[in-house]
Order: C-alpha cells, then sequence, then structure tokens
C-alpha cells in the first residue's frame, strides 16, 4: 500500500501528467468518445515534453551567445537574457525542484475554474481560450506566489485566486478597443500583453487622428517576409549572435574564441563566424519546436477548456489569441513590427546605462506585441499613434522585462533552471512587481 502511496505522489509530481489529467477531465465532462478521450490525454502529455524540449534546444543556443558578450565586455557587466514566457514556465516545469511543477498544474486547474464561476456570477461574460497564455499566467503567479515563501497549498489557492480573476478581467478591459477594431462583440481579446496594448490605444485617442488609418496605405510586398516568424527570427538572432561574435573576438582574438571550452574558449576549435551562424540556427530552431509543443498544447487543451466553458457560461464571449485582430489591421501589425523593434533597441540603450540586465530583441514580441499594440493604438489614433503605440510597446516592455529579472520579482528563476530565461508579458509582470513590492514589506 505505501509503494502505491508512493507511486502515485510521484505520478502526480510530472507536470506532464498533472496537464493531461486536465485535458482528460474537459474531456470526460463533455462525454466524448473514447478515442477522442485517450488521443486528447495523450498528445497533451506529449505536447508538454515537446516544450521542455524545445526549450533545452533554445538555451544550448544561447548560452554561447551570453559567453560572447561577456567576452566582449569583460568589465561592463552587461547580463543579457532571453525573454521567453513559454521557455520561462516549462523550464521551471521540468527543472524537479520540489512539487512547483505539479503547483502549476493545479493553479492552471483551479484557477480556470475560478474564472469561469467568476465569468458566470459577474457582468463580465468573457471566457478566455488561448492556451498557451492559460499556462503562462498560471506558470507566472504560480512562481511568484512560491517566490514569496507560501507553502504549496497556499500557493496553489493564491495563484488560482489571482490568475481566475486575470482571465476574466483583462478580456474585459480590452474591449472597448476590440470593439474599435472589429466592428462589434463577436470575439475578446485574450493574451498577456493586455496592459500596454490598452495604453497603446489611450495614447491614440490623444495622439493621431483616427481617419488617417494605416490601413489606407499600401505597405512594400518585400516586407512580407518578416511574417514568417522562423525566418525573420533566424534572421534577427543572425544579426545579434554575429555582432556578438565580432565584438567577442576584437576584445579576445579569434584563438581566444576558438579554443577548447576548458581553456576558456567558446566555440572548440569551431570557425568563429560558422559558430556564430549555427548558434542563431539552434536557437530558432529551439523556438520552433518550443512553439509546435505549444500549438500542440492549444489545439488539445483548448477544446477541453471551451466544451467546459460552454455548458457552464452559455452566450459567453470568446476571448482569442492575437491573430483573431490581424486581418482587421495587417498594415498596423507591420508598422507596430518595425516601430517595436525600434523601440526594444532604445529600451536596451537605457537598461545599459542603468546597469540593468539587457533583453535580446525578439521578433516574436516585436511582431505579436508591438504589431497588435499598433492596431490598438491605428483604432483610436490612425498611422502616428499605429507607430507611437508599437514603439511604446517595445520600449516600456524592455524596461519592464529588465526590472523584473534584475529584481528578481519571480524569485531566482535560475535556481528552477530557467537560467538566462525572463517573463515577457506585462500582465503578468506589472501585477508581479506589485505583489512582490508588497510582499517585501511584510518579509519575503
Amino acid at each position: 500500500m505505501n509503494s502505491f502511496l508512493a507511486f502515485l505522489v510521484e505520478l502526480v509530481q510530472i507536470p506532464a501528467i498533472i496537464v493531461a489529467a486536465i485535458a482528460l477531465l474537459g474531456l470526460l465532462v463533455q462525454k466524448k468518445p473514447a478515442g477522442d478521450v485517450v488521443t486528447g490525454t495523450v498528445k497533451t502529455a506529449l505536447s508538454l515534453l515537446i516544450i521542455g524540449g524545445g526549450a533545452g534546444v533554445l538555451v544550448e543556443g544561447l548560452a554561447p551567445i551570453q559567453a560572447m558578450f561577456e567576452m566582449a565586455f569583460p568589465t561592463s557587466n552587461i547580463t543579457t537574457f532571453v525573454t521567453f514566457d513559454e521557455a520561462v514556465v516549462s523550464a521551471v516545469q521540468s527543472s524537479g525542484v520540489g512539487t512547483i511543477g505539479s503547483e502549476i498544474g493545479l493553479t492552471m486547474l483551479f484557477g480556470y475554474l475560478f474564472h469561469l464561476f467568476l465569468s458566470r456570477v459577474t457582468p463580465f461574460h468573457y471566457v478566455y481560450l488561448t492556451g498557451h497564455m492559460i499556462w503562462v499566467h498560471a506558470g507566472a503567479f504560480t512562481i511568484l506566489m512560491h517566490s514569496l515563501g507560501f507553502s504549496p497549498v497556499v500557493t496553489v489557492i493564491t495563484a488560482s485566486l489571482l490568475v481566475g480573476a486575470y482571465y476574466t478581467l483583462a478580456p474585459a478591459l480590452a474591449q472597448p478597443f476590440v470593439r474599435r477594431i472589429t466592428g462589434g462583440d463577436d470575439v475578446g481579446f485574450a493574451h498577456g500583453q493586455t496592459l500596454l496594448n490598452v495604453l497603446a490605444g489611450y495614447i491614440g485617442m490623444v495622439v493621431g487622428n483616427k481617419e488617417k488609418s494605416t490601413e489606407d496605405v499600401k505597405m512594400p510586398e518585400k516586407l512580407s517576409f518578416f511574417r514568417d516568424v522562423a525566418v525573420s527570427t533566424f534572421l534577427v538572432m543572425t544579426v545579434v549572435s554575429l555582432l556578438s561574435a565580432i565584438a567577442a573576438v576584437i576584445a579576445g582574438g579569434v584563438d581566444q574564441f576558438q579554443a577548447a571550452a576548458d581553456a576558456g574558449g567558446i566555440s572548440d576549435g569551431q570557425n568563429w563566424v560558422v559558430f556564430a551562424l549555427l548558434m542563431a540556427l539552434q536557437f530558432t530552431a529551439g523556438m520552433l519546436i518550443l512553439l509546435y509543443g505549444v500549438r500542440m498544447l492549444i489545439g488539445e487543451i483548448v477544446p477541453a477548456f471551451e466544451g467546459i466553458s460552454q455548458k457552464v457560461i452559455p452566450n459567453a464571449i470568446p476571448a482569442l489569441d492575437v491573430p483573431v485582430l490581424f486581418a482587421f489591421a495587417p498594415n498596423a501589425l507591420l508598422v507596430g513590427l518595425i516601430s517595436g523593434l525600434i523601440g526594444q533597441i532604445a529600451g536596451m540603450a537605457l537598461c545599459v546605462a542603468l546597469g540593468w540586465p539587457v533583453p535580446i530583441p525578439s521578433m516574436i514580441v516585436a511582431f505579436f506585441a508591438s504589431g497588435t499594440a499598433a492596431i490598438f493604438a491605428n483604432s483610436t489614433g490612425g498611422r502616428l499613434a499605429a507607430w507611437i503605440g508599437g514603439f511604446l510597446w517595445g520600449f516600456l516592455g524592455w524596461i519592464l522585462i529588465s526590472y523584473a529579472f534584475h529584481m528578481q520579482v519571480f524569485g531566482d528563476l535560475s535556481a528552477f533552471g530557467a537560467e538566462g530565461l525572463g517573463f515577457t508579458v506585462p500582465d503578468a509582470i506589472v501585477p508581479g512587481i506589485i505583489v512582490d513590492a508588497v510582499g517585501s514589506l511584510f518579509g519575503r
């Protein structure tokens, strides 16, 4: 009997099993056929393992780039890191430290059930259906509560209450702008970038002219390749990797760069240019594996949640991921991509000046976050507001990201296996800063 209980305890500490159990529950509640139940449950478990594998490949491509920065700036104390929410949560869940992996899975379940309850009894009848953001925010708030020193039970309870309230209120905050963009209330917006997008929308009300929309301008077709996340991410990481390698070679020399690792080298005998290109490729490959796992997770977990929500909250407004808005303002999306990258670079410069860690530029954030901020701003202030909104997200976002990493708002992420990784979404970072500040008053 004791052996069986020990087996169960060990089993439920595996994050993939916990999340798969959530999918199983959702499918059983909907009385799905046995084949669908088995397929959905197994693929949900596999998706988390794929995500973990992708995060590992991504980090293996990142570590040498960090080493290049350290060789190039040995006395500058510049620390760089990658801002990637899914990679952080995946690394923490896969770390095997305590019961944090299972706590994230339980927070995801109970937090979503609390969200459905709030959606049923409050005027905010939105159902949050962006699967990876459900997972990311459950992870972020669980890590936050855990970092304050709470027990596993208290961590799950407090994190579930916070994340359930977030799932309910965030779509309601964005809906006035979504209504402007789409022309109705058929859909809502569900993503962790809501706070900065809404700020961009309000700024558009003050700056610009909504009658001069980005959609009245034809964008050059030659910029369309930016829409391919794989290609654009590789190009950005190639620039970052090559510039880092060039700076390292200038500072330490080719021989030192290409020396063996135990001799303080980086590429272990490989040509430094080839090595820099391979690291950019490896980072991109890791990102694609991770995103494939995320899409697989979404494909299985969202139907399970959606079926539950349909039974609990009839006629609710489905709150969906960012691509639901892209078709309404594709030109604004590209404007945000460009201005967002400029904003990221400006934010990096300020971080260096402040002596804070520097987030590496992210084409994913520029496209999905700054691009969406530009869409929000365009709906209220037209072209000028779209440029400002995209820039604003990149600049303020990078400052918030750096601050949270620098001040360890979510605790020591490195201790949980998320070495060189930080959170991105302001909807987790801003509440995290507030909760962390309150927690510091009473002693972490």
